[in-house]
């Protein structure tokens, strides 16, 4: 069994800040951490009313977020090579399609529920093992939400 390093919060955010810097030649605004998680008991019954024991992991999902003016919306992940680049009004059922989806739909969900979501850049960086049950999916989407909704002045906790 390979086990994979879970790196520690105040490196992985640097390098998906420097990352960052790298794709899109400024700094990020804001940078979200998300962790991945394993249900101990439960699995997908939390949904459906059942019993369930979430455990949040050390191996964690960033994003590095910087709003636009331009309404452009421009995604990459150091886990793949393609940028994704669209606008909301882009965003819809099938598109866009992988790992991208994840990222566009928050956005969509955000301003969907009222928040001014203009362009934004954002930069994806994990430790959270794709496709091995452990919400690496949930851990990219509420990175995204924390980042976004931070660069936007708001906070997601109840206040």
């Amino acid at each position: 069994m390979q086990l994979i390093d879970a790196g520690t919060p105040a490196t992985l955010a640097a390098c998906v800040r420097a990352r960052f810097h790298e794709v899109f030649g400024e700094e990020p605004t804001t940078v979200g951490r998300a962790p991945g998680r394993v249900n101990l008991i439960g699995e997908h019954t939390d949904y459906n009313a059942g019993l369930c024991l979430p455990v949040a992991l050390p191996h964690a999902t960033y994003a590095a977020v910087r709003l636009r003016e331009d309404g452009v919306i421009r995604l990459r992940s150091a886990q793949a090579d393609d940028t994704w680049e669209g606008t909301l009004a882009d965003v819809g059922p099938g598109h866009p399609r992988g790992w991208p989806a994840y990222v566009a739909g928050v956005l969509w969900a955000l301003a969907d529920v009222g928040y001014a979501v203009p362009g934004v850049d954002v930069v994806i960086d994990s430790t959270v093992p794709v496709g091995a049950g452990l919400s690496s999916s949930a851990a990219i989407e509420c990175s995204v939400a924390a980042a976004v909704v931070a660069a936007l002045g708001g906070s997601l906790t109840d206040e």
